[in-house]
């Protein structure tokens, strides 16, 4: 099983940075078998099923993931908790050469939320963000753990 470190900072966008496609979007369902440290999720993103087991907090995270087949996930899916979460995801390419993901969220306990995420090579990294994103940027949310996405499926948005 791969087992890498993630590092990774969120932020709060007050809406989708402009000039982004519904067409590049990528619709991902995310299921969480156990929540917690560590949590462990199933996601289907297009035509790939994961399982994914994360721990830690904060910016850098410990994520061992494997694909499964679209047979083990239906499985899986029928064992997980009423955690899900379903989101679009659109990329942008910063200067940088850092490649930002924008998730959209979908759902009555999610509408409206918009998380930019961008991994880093290293902790000391300090990304630039993309103009287009700063324009509706909001706040960081890299150490808040009501903006993990186990807590958002299975809480929905921070008051």
């Amino acid at each position: 099983m791969p087992k890498n470190q993630e590092i990774e900072r969120k932020f709060l966008l007050r809406g989708l940075p402009p000039g982004l496609e519904n067409d590049n979007a990528i619709l991902i369902v995310q299921e969480y078998l156990l929540t917690g440290d560590p949590e462990i999720r199933i996601r289907a993103k297009g035509k790939k099923f994961m399982l994914t087991q994360k721990t830690g907090s904060g910016l850098t995270r410990t994520e061992t993931e494997i694909e499964i087949p679209y047979e083990v996930y239906e499985i899986l899916e029928n064992l997980s908790s009423s955690s899900r979460l379903v989101k679009y995801r659109y990329k942008i390419q910063g200067d940088d050469g850092l490649t930002w993901e924008i998730d959209e969220y979908q759902g009555a306990l999610l509408e409206d939320l918009v998380i930019a995420e961008v991994e880093l090579p290293s902790e000391d990294t300090s990304p630039q963000m993309p103009q287009c994103i700063s324009d509706v940027f909001v706040k960081q949310v890299t150490d808040d753990p009501a903006y993990k996405n186990q807590s958002l499926a299975t809480n929905g948005l921070p008051l």
